[in-house]
């Protein structure tokens, strides 16, 4: 057998493999390993030359859910003979944290009645990713839904009454990918506009209040805003 203490490897994991043959072996090196996304210590006898440890390291910032470690044929028995080939069951190596690759309102320019939809896409499935991982200004986030943990959807409705022309819309670090690597990426959409207070009239008056014949008046009207 050819067995891993853990088939999960995340960002800075390690794991044992313990290799056992049917007898004891001689001129059994690392040489014999074909090693894949990952480095292992020297193989050592653990008394009998029947069961073999090293400690498999993946290779940093590798993702591949696809993994064995193979054994050539170059080793032989005590007596001489030539051994067997063998593989490890599969092993994961993740360790890539999860990034966002797209944050983003579909209306950046707010106003009464306006609903848009901030989309975030991940580079990756994320866990442990909720709206308490969001913080958006000038207004409130529906809670977020996706169908594959990779795009995550949410209705934004901005704040009513409000006049703010500077806000994002901010994620934290709190969530992890499927594996468990983290801190994932820190990101913010582009500037948005919150522009939710409706316009009034401040002001409308005559330079002459009181108009007799022949006279006319400048209308004079303040609105509270453009």
């Amino acid at each position: 057998s050819i067995t891993f203490t853990d088939t999960t490897l995340i960002e800075g994991e390690t794991s044992l493999v313990t290799i056992i043959f049917s007898e004891a072996v001689a001129a059994f090196t690392n040489d014999d390993f074909t090693i894949v996304n990952g480095a292992l210590s020297t193989v050592a006898d653990s008394g009998n030359q029947i069961t073999w440890t090293a400690t498999y390291t993946p290779t940093a910032e590798t993702s591949d859910t696809t993994n064995v470690l193979t054994i050539g044929t170059g080793y032989t028995d005590t007596a001489g003979n030539a051994g067997a080939a063998g593989t490890s069951a599969n092993y994961i190596v993740d360790g890539v944290d999860p990034v966002i690759t797209t944050i983003s309102f579909s209306d950046s320019a707010m106003i009464t009645g306006d609903t848009p939809t901030l989309t975030i896409v991940f580079s990756e499935a994320v866990l442990a990713f909720a709206n308490e991982d969001v913080t958006c200004g000038a207004g409130s986030l529906a809670t977020m839904t996706t169908n594959d943990d990779i795009t995550w959807v949410g209705t934004f409705t901005p704040t009513a009454n409000t006049e703010d022309d500077a806000n994002t819309c901010a994620v934290a670090t709190s969530y992890t990918d499927a594996y468990g690597n983290g801190v994932g990426e820190a990101q913010s959409t582009a500037n948005y506009e919150v522009e939710t207070q409706a316009p009034s009239v401040s002001s409308i008056t005559f330079t002459d209040t009181t108009l007799i014949e022949g006279e006319t008046s400048l209308v004079t009207i303040i609105f509270s805003e453009a």
